[in-house]
């Protein structure tokens, strides 16, 4: 899917042209209004722009824009009417004609809506309102252990809750990184102790403490395992869910169904396995932070008394013309160098003895970690076209295969094969089934498990 099959491709355009300060202060008068108002006129719209942006109308240059042309005369009711126009040849806005009457509405699409509330995010700062994600996947699936029909609702809530319980996670990491460059880059005391006790300090309390305290994944993730382990184990309940899934209309069979359900199940189950990993690194990142800021802080409050602090604060201003002509004045630098015994070059000597070169090993073998590594990078390199023509080759009109009997002659041979196991577990697309087995076979010099593939009836 293009992005520009949905957004016009002039979209961004006034996001970098000569005059996009007024553009985007305009975009947020009419982010205003329909937050207001369920239609707007032009008119309206007219008359709250040159209100909202008088002085920068008076400022604005529009000679170099693309459009200019358009541009009548030079007041401020020109310009405004000519930024409107602007605005809907971009396709930030549309007009529509009134039912009663000639007049013209403003409309705003929904991606540009999407738009204007990110933009406004980011200009404003405003601190993302925490989300209860981990308590809400428990409750729901807490209900759905005693209302047996809402186990279906409660698979997909407790799936979405975790993919963005980990997006959430994975923002937090990356904002630390952001707070500790930011606080490496301040040189003024007052703002390092402004960055630390008040931004990172409200981030913190709102992003990092709920984690371990009324929204604790610690306490949750045992109960939420626990809870789907007993869906899965139950066959009635999951077969019942399944059921109630088809009446959904999602899904092309009852097999698609199962195979969602399992996986949103495993994926759940999965993440919450591995979260101690994840809330470890915000740890230690959170920590190093507190620490680095501390150093920071320490830092500063000495190194202005001290003759190294005042050089290093001489040579950061050096620039200034002012502070260099004085440099002039009052410094008289000469060069220096000296001769030592070490300053005399020696040549090394070779005294390595050429060892014995190490044996090659000869097995190829792949280890389980390894085997499930490779398989989740390519899993989405081939298609399931490919993969089921290269197994229909491979069973040759038997009902069942073993992966012994697969011709391992290349690397993509090998490759089509650990993804078809994939792809017969997750996936119903596939003509096949397969049966896991403990038994290791050598095929071609590769190591694997010898898996039955069954076709399926």
């Amino acid at each position: 899917m293009n992005l520009f099959d949905k957004i016009p491709e002039n979209f961004f355009s006034i996001l970098v042209s000569k005059n996009k300060n007024i553009y985007i202060d305009a975009l947020f008068v009419l982010r205003e209004a329909f937050k207001q108002e369920m239609s707007i006129s032009r008119e309206n719209i007219i008359a709250r722009l040159i209100n909202s942006l008088e002085e920068e109308f008076n400022e604005e240059d529009f000679s170099e824009d693309e459009n200019v042309e358009d541009l009548k005369d030079n007041n401020i009711s020109s310009k405004a009417y000519f930024l409107l126009r602007k605005l809907k040849w971009a396709g930030w806005i549309e007009f529509e004609m009134q039912r009663d009457s000639f007049e013209e509405n403003i409309i705003l699409p929904d991606y540009s809506i999407k738009f204007l509330d990110l933009l406004y995010s980011i200009v404003q700062e405003e601190q993302v309102e925490y989300n209860s994600y981990v308590f809400a996947t428990y409750s729901s699936l807490k209900l759905a252990s005693v209302e047996k029909n809402e186990t279906y609702n409660a698979i997909n809530t407790a799936y979405s809750n975790t993919m963005q319980l980990i997006n959430e996670l994975k923002s937090l990491y990356n904002s630390l990184g952001r707070f500790h460059r930011r606080m490496s880059n301040q040189n003024n005391i007052n703002d390092v102790i402004k960055e630390h006790f008040f931004e990172y300090k409200e981030y913190s309390d709102e992003m990092i403490f709920p984690r371990f305290t009324r929204d604790s994944i610690p306490r949750y993730k045992s109960p939420i395992k626990d809870m789907l382990n007993n869906i899965l184990a139950d066959s009635e309940v999951l077969n019942s869910t399944i059921n109630v899934a088809m009446k959904n209309k999602k899904y092309t069979s009852k097999e698609d169904a199962e195979n969602d359900i399992l996986n949103k199940i495993r994926t759940v189950i999965e993440v919450y396995e591995n979260i101690d990993f994840t809330m470890n690194q915000i740890e230690a990142k959170n920590t190093d932070y507190v620490r680095a800021s501390v150093q920071r802080i320490q830092y500063l409050l000495t190194s202005d008394k001290e003759l190294k602090g005042k050089l290093i604060n001489i040579l950061r201003n050096s620039k200034k013309e002012a502070v260099l002509e004085k440099m002039e004045q009052e410094v008289n630098l000469l060069k220096q160098e000296y001769l030592t015994k070490d300053s005399i070059y020696t040549r090394a000597s070779n005294n390595k003895k050429e060892g014995r070169p190490l044996e090659l090993k000869k097995e190829k073998t792949i280890d389980a970690k390894a085997f499930y590594e490779f398989a989740k990078s390519l899993e989405n390199l081939y298609s399931n076209k490919k993969i089921n023509e290269f197994m229909e080759a491979n069973f040759n009109g038997k009902p069942f295969i073993t992966s012994a009997e697969i011709n391992l002659n290349t690397t993509e041979d090998l490759i089509l094969l650990i993804l078809a196991t994939i792809k017969a577990d997750k996936s119903g697309r596939s003509f096949y089934y397969m049966q896991d087995s403990d038994e290791i076979v050598n095929n071609n010099g590769y190591k694997i498990p010898n898996i039955k593939f069954i076709r399926r009836n």
